[in-house]
Order: C-alpha cells, then structure tokens, then sequence
C-alpha cells in the first residue's frame, strides 16, 4: 500500500514537472494551453500533498504572499462588486499564489531548474526568430496574427509592449549564463540567443520594456562588472546607428524620456481616473477585480476609448486592494530581494548563484515595466511573473539545502 501511495505521488510530481516545462515552452504562444497546463500542474500537486501527507512548503516569502492574499479575499467583503471580487479572487488570485507554490516546490533540484531554462531558452529562439521574420515580412508565421503594427515587432504576442516585457524578463538569465565558467562549451549559442532577443527588444520600440532590461543590466552589473561594461557599449552602438533605424524607432528614442505622444497622453488620463479611485477609498481599494467595473465613475467624461486596465500595476493593485493590498503585495518582492541578496552577498558563485542573481534582475526588470504596463493583468505575463518568481525562489531554497548537506559532510 505504501509503495503505491508513493508510486502514485511520483506520478504526480513527474505531471506537475512536465506540465511546468510545457508552461515555459508555450507561454508566448497560447493562453489556452498555458491555462490549462497550470491547472494539471496546481491539481496533481495538490493530489501529491494529499498522498503524502504534506503541507504548504516553506519559502522567504511565505509570510508576505499569505498576508496578500488574506488581503484579497477579505477585499471580496468590501468590494463594490461582489460577484467580480470573488471571480477574479478564485480565478486569478488564488490560483496565481496556487501556480507559484507549485514552481517553488516541483523544481527542487538544479537539474530541473537548468530543465526549464533550456526550454524557456528554445521557446524565446523560436520568437526572436517570428520576430525577425515579422520585421520583414510583416507576417507572424507562429499565430499568423493580423497586421496591427507595421514599425513594430510583437511575434505570437498581442501588442509589441508584451513581447518586450517577455524579452526584457527572459534576457537577464541569457545574459547572466554567459559568465558562468561552466557554460563555455554552449557561449556561443547563448552569445547568439542573446543577440537576436536584443535585436527584436530594440524592434518592439517598447519604452516600457527597454527601462526593464536597462534596469536589470544595471543591477547585474553590480556583481558582473563585465556586463556593465556591454551595457555601455550597447548604448553607444545603438546611438552610432540610429541614423540606419525606421523614421518610427528613430523618433521613439529621440524621444527617449518625452510621454507627449498618444499613448504617452492617453496613460495620463488613465492613471488620473486610478488616483481619484485610489482616493474614493485609499485603505481598503474599492474591490479586488474593480476596476473596470468602476472606471467610467472617475474617468474625464466623454472618454473616446473602451474601459482600460490602468496601464500601471500599482496604481491599480491600490486602488482595487488600498494601501494595504499594494504594500503586502511590495513586501512579497522585498523580502524576495531580502534573501536573494544576501545569497549573492555570502556564496559562493554556483550555476543557482547566476540563477538567482538572474531572477532578481528579472523580476525588478517586470516590476519596472509594471509601473507604465498591464503586464501583471495579462494571463501569459502575470503567469510569467509568478513562474519567474518562483523559478528564483526555488534556486534560494536548493542553494540553502546544498549548503546544509555541505556542512553535514564536513
């Protein structure tokens, strides 16, 4: 009977596993699939702690995630909406924080996580290359999407500012592998990976998603004095060719660091609408899920669109959740950066030592581009998030029991 309670519990954790590794493969091309694989992932996890007898595992971040979502259901009782709270808090919620402990406790060795990477790493290859072949062709030939923009690229992705959150999410870990001493004999495949994700970053002409990447670049080259250097030399390059770039791309960064343009103008009036929502109730949000439902209450009238996401996570996370919501959900990416740090501080530079400090540079990369972007509202990024989250979390917990099985052996 035991060993076919553990039989079975092998069975679950190998379906969790592979599902994750299909998650990281189709997650730019299909929200069906990646949906559906979350949820076989989150059941048969569920049905292996239930075998075993197991409960929540232990992460840094367990306190901050729990308090957030304490904070999101209670959020459902105060909502303006009742039905909507509730959905989206069982829906996406609850299930988020469900696909995040999966991640957490399913890539529990550095072969899985190197697994994954590999495969993340085969998907984004075959999106630069949609990407290329967009910018020339103006065809997407992986969803075969219709033409929405013709100086942008934004491959299986819905919008160019997706593809260039995706790109400025994934680049970190391509970046930061090229300096693990290890990696020498698979360099030039990661040199040329990397190349071909900047190349369609810069296509996208995403502003949002170029402050990602130069943030984590910055941040990486904290401990990789060497990529700091490239980063540089990065910039000077694209400003030495600017004058080769289409009239559109030219424009956007020559005006780098102006937001008069229409989008620029149409987030302002957006964010204004959030604030006066914000304000309506700044402690408690007026409900998990709201905002939509409540926007055309706070918006100039006569708004010529159709009801928007606010185009800023945080000012959306606090209207709908308040000042509480907004700072359990912050704690949760404090306290990542607390741990993760200090791993980068005292150990030693391991293959999970590049991880980690990928996944930092990562995730303060997403939450750069959260700041102007609805990326953690979307299915395919905010799933990407919490995959990179967990994917970090996961490398802090093996590099700790490497460490503990260290001092068992001396």
């Amino acid at each position: 009977m035991i060993l076919k309670r553990t039989r079975i519990a092998g069975f679950c954790d190998r379906v969790s596993l592979f599902s994750l590794y299909a998650i990281a493969f189709f997650l730019p091309i299909s929200k069906g699939i990646i949906e559906s694989l979350a949820i076989t992932a989150i059941v048969f996890y569920l049905v292996r702690k239930v075998i075993q007898k197991e409960g929540i595992p232990k992460t840094c971040v367990n306190a901050a995630i729990f308090m957030y979502l304490l904070i999101c259901m209670f959020s459902i009782f105060t909502s303006s909406n009742l039905k909507i709270s509730t959905r989206a808090f069982f829906g996406k919620t609850l299930e988020n924080i469900a696909f995040f402990f999966v991640i957490a406790d399913t890539l529990n060795s550095q072969k899985r996580i190197k697994n994954i990477l590999y495969i993340l790493f085969v998907s984004s290859f075959v999106l630069g290359i949609d990407g290329i072949y967009q910018h020339f062709t103006y065809k997407d030939f992986i969803r075969h999407r219709p033409i929405i923009f013709k100086d942008r690229v934004y491959a299986s992705f819905p919008t160019p500012n997706s593809f260039g959150c995706y790109l400025a999410t994934v680049i970190p870990f391509v970046f930061t592998l090229l300096f693990y001493p290890q990696i020498k004999r698979k360099s030039f495949a990661l040199a040329g990976l990397a190349i071909l994700l900047l190349i369609c970053l810069i296509l996208t002409v995403s502003r949002g998603a170029w402050f990602a990447f130069a943030a984590s670049a910055l941040f990486i080259s904290i401990w990789i004095r060497a990529l700091g250097l490239f980063f540089w030399a990065l910039i000077g390059i694209i400003i030495a060719t600017q004058p080769f770039y289409n009239p559109f791309l030219k424009e956007r960064l020559g005006k780098f660091f102006i937001f008069m343009d229409h989008s620029g103008t149409d987030r302002r009036i957006i964010w204004q609408a959030a604030w006066k929502m914000f304000m309506a109730r700044p402690w408690i949000g007026i409900g998990l899920g709201t905002f939509m439902f409540n926007f055309k209450r706070f918006a100039v009238e006569n708004y010529p669109y159709g009801v928007p996401y606010a185009h800023n996570c945080y000012l959306q996370m606090a209207s709908e959740t308040g000042i509480v919501g907004l700072a359990a959900f912050l704690s949760i990416i404090g306290l990542f950066f607390y741990f993760g740090i200090r791993v980068l501080n005292t150990k030693e530079k391991t293959f999970l030592w590049y991880i980690v400090l990928a996944s930092l540079a990562a995730i303060l990369g997403y939450c750069m581009q959260m700041g102007v972007d609805t990326t953690l509202y979307s299915l395919d990024l905010g799933m990407l998030f919490w995959l990179m989250l967990g994917l970090g979390v996961s490398a802090l917990k093996v590099v700790d029991l490497q460490a503990q099985e260290g001092k068992l052996s001396v």
